[in-house]
């Protein structure tokens, strides 16, 4: 197994255990729940919460330090260690693990605030002044069963009649553009629509993510139009794939209110470069061997799955839709460092 390799698998354990230690938090605060009486429980944090938000705490540096390790100057160039004192990825890695451990703080000071006992009873009296929202009839998954057998029709005459350069052009010159028009009207679609049931900080989530999805699908048919691939195209099923999740993302994040479509589109925006990856595998497109960690799928991934592992634990401490203020500040910073990685992934060539 090569650095790089090793690297992954050590970045995927620190966030596994990060990930059970916050499922922990969550399990034992529905045991205290359970436990207290019914005028508190939903808001009454004990001490062992705090002690385990603590020991999250820890584990997360310890991690971080293990991954990591403070570059002497020495690290293994001549073992293929290179990416570790290279000054665009190290810069990566700071700005990530400031995220990462301004999230666990955010995370430990929301406990204590919400341990406080004269906070929890302003709460609750604020909590028992909303009126009661009008109930908003979202669409139907059903209705999506006709664009799901279009699908499956065009997925069919490839499979059975069109020659790879057929996939190509019809790919390349039909589906994206037809896509990109159909995004765009959903995002006017969506600009001069308003909904009752969805408050500010909501449809300000919605936004930065739409917005950042739909620039990825121009991306991706850019990528498509510089292959020129023609005869020799055989990625037609992970590009289908890519367009199908797109159009299902964006339909959970604009028509339906679940607090989940959050998650939904950060596991998305993660497994994105992941089926680029598989993409340039099915192409034979082949990164060069000097290339610079900076400008590979990686930084994009480990950025996403950071960001969703925030998400996760959002999700799981707090099921409130209308307090949307701190997620949508992590959703700007993400949007903002996407943006810094896309640019600084540009080849020289293309930006001069």
């Amino acid at each position: 197994m090569d650095n790089r390799s090793a690297a992954f698998l050590e970045v995927m354990i620190g966030i596994a255990v990060v990930g059970v230690l916050a499922f922990a938090v969550f399990l034992l605060a529905g045991r205290i729940r359970m436990a207290t009486s019914a005028g508190t429980r939903s808001l009454n944090i004990r001490w062992p919460q705090i002690v385990l938000a603590v020991i999250l705490l820890v584990v997360v540096v310890l991690a971080l330090l293990w991954q990591f390790p403070p570059l002497d100057g020495s690290s293994g160039l001549a073992a293929g260690g290179s990416w570790r004192v290279d000054p665009d990825a190290w810069t990566y890695f700071t700005i990530m693990l400031v995220v990462a451990g301004a999230a666990v703080l955010i995370f430990l000071a929301a406990l204590m605030i919400r341990s406080n006992p004269r906070l929890a009873k302003d709460l609750a009296e604020e909590d028992a002044e909303v009126a009661v929202p009008v109930a908003v009839e979202t669409p139907s998954s059903a209705r999506l069963l006709g664009l799901v057998l279009l699908v499956i029709a065009i997925l069919l005459l490839t499979w059975i009649y069109l020659t790879p350069d057929l996939q190509f052009v019809l790919m390349q010159q039909v589906l994206y553009p037809v896509s990109l028009a159909v995004a765009v009207v959903m995002l006017f679609d969506k600009a001069t629509r308003t909904w009752s049931a969805k408050n500010g900080g909501e449809t300000f989530r919605e936004w930065l993510l739409c917005d950042l999805m739909v620039f990825l699908l121009i991306l991706g048919f850019l990528n498509l139009h510089e292959l020129k691939a023609g005869a020799e195209y055989e990625a037609f099923l992970w590009d289908m794939i890519h367009l199908i999740a797109f159009f299902l993302v964006f339909w959970l994040l604009d028509r339906k209110l679940t607090r989940v479509r959050f998650l939904i589109a950060y596991l998305y925006l993660t497994l994105l470069p992941v089926l680029l990856l598989i993409w340039r595998a099915a192409q034979n497109v082949e990164t060069p061997e000097d290339a610079e960690w900076w400008r590979t799928i990686w930084p994009m991934f480990f950025l996403g799955v950071i960001f969703f592992v925030l998400e996760l634990i959002a999700a799981i401490t707090s099921s409130d839709r209308k307090k949307q203020a701190i997620p949508s500040i992590k959703d700007a910073l993400y949007v903002i460092l996407a943006a810094i990685t896309l640019i600084a992934a540009v080849p020289t060539t293309a930006a001069s």
